[in-house]
């Protein structure tokens, strides 16, 4: 194709993208791997040209090639100039490109307000409006095209505004039933697939994502969610190939620049993350409740009546304890040494390894000068913002599951608690431990 055939092939496109959003997103589609396509649509923005400087229409087509380009940042003004709702619609797309909800949620009511007869405006601005924790405006927004639930986009809407207001089990319905009706619908399967990330069904969270990574132009919170859940699996590789591909499209994206950083140290710390896994291991048998064990009632009745619940429970009594006890003898010893061997487990076990990793901890750890319960320096210390600990991506991202956002709500939290939030091992607890002590304080350990 000559460059005057492009020229002309590319204007007539460009109009009709103006004109049908459908075109638009088409076209946005095929620059991702067309260079003849982005290049024409680069001569068209040789010349520099503020907003203020163009006509309605050429604002329009402005605003439209750089929304094809995938230059997110730069669409809003030139769409606001044009007041096309077509083409407010696409600065709304390029703000949620760009994780921008709230914008994005502004453009679109600004759109439905141009063109009230706009459905897809309407429906893309309602879920925003939902997953914005706003179901009342969204059904409001929703309100002309509520019966229409044979299309896909009013289900994920209805999906969006369930979550809203927690009834999570009609939100998972609502996307089911619009992926029956369309098996390609992104946001559909991005929803279901973050409804089974939450409830811990990874498997079906990663298939979900990686549908949804099949349909271009590929969402970058697609690509963000499912490299965690590839760093969860310690499959760093795919999980770094998630977070390069965002930034090939979006080379400024924080949370993919950070993450990327993470996941390529991580590949480094095999022995950090064998030995997080062996305490995890560890944890998980000393919870192992002591009725899934074959014991006589006798020995049974005087665990219950002193309170042993618990493998982990039980080694931190010594002999001496338990047969001080009423009824506990040398029979009921005997099973319990059976049982704590075949577990590589022994009385009295917990205890020591607790005291002398305390005292390890204590030794290593600087002196600081005590924090008074009250006053002003401890207020001061309890009102800092989590980010400031510069803390590790791994721990921030856990401190981001709990909704951790100071020093004050993480000190709400134990160790044990801590401990049982996913991915956080003994690694990420020592690492806040001392970032704490800098500050003269301490966690709780239950």
């Amino acid at each position: 194709m000559s460059t005057t055939e492009l020229a002309i092939d590319l204007d007539r496109a460009l109009d009709s993208a103006v004109a049908d959003v459908g075109e638009a997103l088409h076209l946005r589609r095929r620059a991702v791997n067309e260079a003849a396509l982005r290049r024409g649509l680069l001569e068209r923005l040789v010349v520099p040209a503020a907003p203020s400087e163009l006509e309605n229409f050429e604002a329009a087509r402005r605003a439209t090639a750089l929304f094809i380009l995938g230059r997110d940042s730069d669409v809003g003004p030139y769409a606001m100039r044009s007041g096309n709702h077509r083409v407010l619609f696409l600065a709304g797309q390029s703000q949620l490109y760009r994780d921008r909800p709230v914008e994005a949620a502004d453009t679109l009511v600004q759109c439905v307000a141009t063109e009230p007869r706009d459905e897809r405006a309407r429906l893309e601005c309602a879920s925003v409006q939902a997953l914005l924790g706003r179901p009342d405006e969204a059904r409001e927004m929703l309100a002309p095209l509520a019966e229409q639930t044979d299309r896909p986009q009013v289900q994920y809407v209805l999906g969006t505004i369930a979550e809203a207001e927690g009834d999570y089990s009609a939100a998972r319905e609502a996307y089911e039933s619009a992926l029956a009706q369309n098996p390609e619908h992104v946001d559909s399967l991005f929803r279901l697939a973050y409804q089974h990330d939450l409830s811990g069904d990874d498997d079906a969270a990663i298939t979900l994502y990686e549908r949804a990574r099949r349909v271009k132009p590929v969402r970058a919170n697609v690509l963000v969610n499912l490299g965690v859940l590839y760093e969860d699996r310690d499959e760093y590789q795919k999980a770094g190939d998630c977070y390069r591909e965002v930034l090939r499209q979006f080379p400024n994206h924080p949370r993919a620049k950070a993450f990327l950083a993470d996941a390529d140290s991580s590949k480094s710390m095999r022995v950090d993350d064998d030995m997080e896994r062996t305490e995890d291991r560890r944890n998980h048998l000393l919870r192992t409740p002591i009725s899934d064990f074959e014991l006589s009632v006798r020995s049974r009745n005087c665990l219950a009546k002193m309170n042993i619940g618990s493998l982990g429970d039980l080694i931190q009594r010594t002999e001496a304890e338990l047969l001080s006890y009423k009824n506990f003898g040398e029979t009921s010893l005997h099973e319990i040494r059976d049982i704590l061997t075949s577990k590589g487990l022994r009385l009295g076990m917990r205890r020591e390894e607790v005291l002398a990793t305390a005292e390890a901890h204590d030794a290593a750890m600087p002196t600081m000068p005590d924090i008074a319960s009250d006053g002003p320096e401890r207020s001061a210390a309890m009102a800092t913002p989590i980010a400031d600990l510069d803390l590790s991506v791994r721990s921030s991202k856990c401190m981001t599951l709990l909704g951790v956002q100071t020093v004050g709500e993480l000190l709400e939290h134990t160790e044990s608690e801590l401990l049982k939030t996913k991915n956080f091992g003994q690694t990420s607890l020592q690492e806040i431990k001392t970032k704490l002590a800098s500050l003269g304080l301490t966690i709780k350990k239950a």
